[in-house]
């Protein structure tokens, strides 16, 4: 049985049947940490260990299977076997570690569902590339947080690779914020201009058919818009990192563009981290609205 000596934890933890196999080294590891892997395990069934390099537990999976009485032909599939799995547990484990990093409050972990956590470690063991391995880092800390990831973005992430990471990432930073609803601001009139920061027709197609995005391009198109949908009598206050302007009640909605993220991005989009676009607010979303409709805050210099 593994003893845990957390800070606050006194005495000896009580342990599951199954986590009386979790190999992994709970000496200062915190409750949060702790919790994570106590949801992993009764989700998925999932047991950690941080103790073991991946070169060794192969090499000694292989060992043994080699020393067994096992014809050849069941060898050789076995030792297949043996190092697909444990690739694929070392994914699952490096995801974990993202997560663990990403924690930012106690989380809720007893909301979060086990049939959530059982597709996601699924999907997550196929994952290697270690960019994208943040991402579904990101994405699980985000559910043990606040459980407001749908399900079908895990499907999403299974089918994403490395391109359309970044891709979404950079659409992610050209993003302004209302209340609490993100949304990109793309002109499909100025769209050239958004080559400099790597965005092309052909990669937002792709996030369009993950189903990351929607979008409106075409001579007929007439784009999209944002609203104040607490109180269309009050301001619509934009917010782009730390910037920010007002939008006046006669507009009441606000343009954004040619691109939307849909439930699923919108999930992703507050997940991710994010760098903010010099020259974007003042040269893309300012002049998208009338002048007339904004007024100056101290945190833009825009409005004379």
């Amino acid at each position: 049985m593994v003893t845990c000596k957390n800070k606050g934890l006194k005495g000896k933890r009580k342990m599951s049947e199954e986590q009386k196999f979790n190999l992994i080294d709970c000496s200062g590891i915190s409750d949060v940490a702790n919790n994570l892997i106590d949801k992993l395990t009764s989700g998925a069934g999932w047991i950690a260990s941080r103790k073991t390099p991946a070169k060794i537990a192969v090499n000694t999976y292989i060992e043994d299977i080699q020393n067994s009485n096992y014809d050849p032909l069941t060898k050789a599939a076995l030792i297949s076997r043996a190092k697909k799995t444990i690739k694929e547990y070392c994914n699952q484990k490096d995801i974990v570690e993202v997560a663990l990093a990403s924690l930012q409050t106690e989380g809720r972990f007893e909301e979060v569902d086990d049939d959530w956590i059982a597709v996601f470690m699924d999907k997550a063991r196929l994952i290697s590339n270690k960019e994208v391995q943040k991402i579904w880092g990101k994405v699980l800390a985000a559910e043990c947080e606040d459980n407001n990831i749908p399900r079908s973005l895990i499907y999403i992430l299974a089918q994403m690779d490395r391109e359309d990471a970044e891709t979404f990432t950079i659409l992610c930073s050209l993003a302004i914020r209302v209340e609490d609803e993100y949304q990109p601001v793309i002109m499909d009139k100025k769209f050239d201009e958004y080559k400099k920061w790597g965005l092309t027709f052909d990669k937002l197609v792709s996030l369009s058919a993950l189903g990351l995005i929607e979008m409106d391009f075409g001579p007929f198109a007439t784009g999209y818009e944002m609203e104040n949908t607490k109180n269309i009598k009050t301001k619509i206050v934009v917010h782009y990192f730390d910037l920010k302007c007002e939008v006046n009640t006669k507009r009441e909605k606000l343009p954004i563009g040619n691109v939307i993220f849909t439930k699923s991005g919108q999930a992703l989009c507050r997940t991710i981290s994010i760098e903010k676009k010099d020259g974007f607010w003042e040269e893309y979303c300012l002049p998208l609205w009338k002048k007339d409709d904004l007024e100056k805050t101290k945190n833009t210099d825009y409005i004379e």
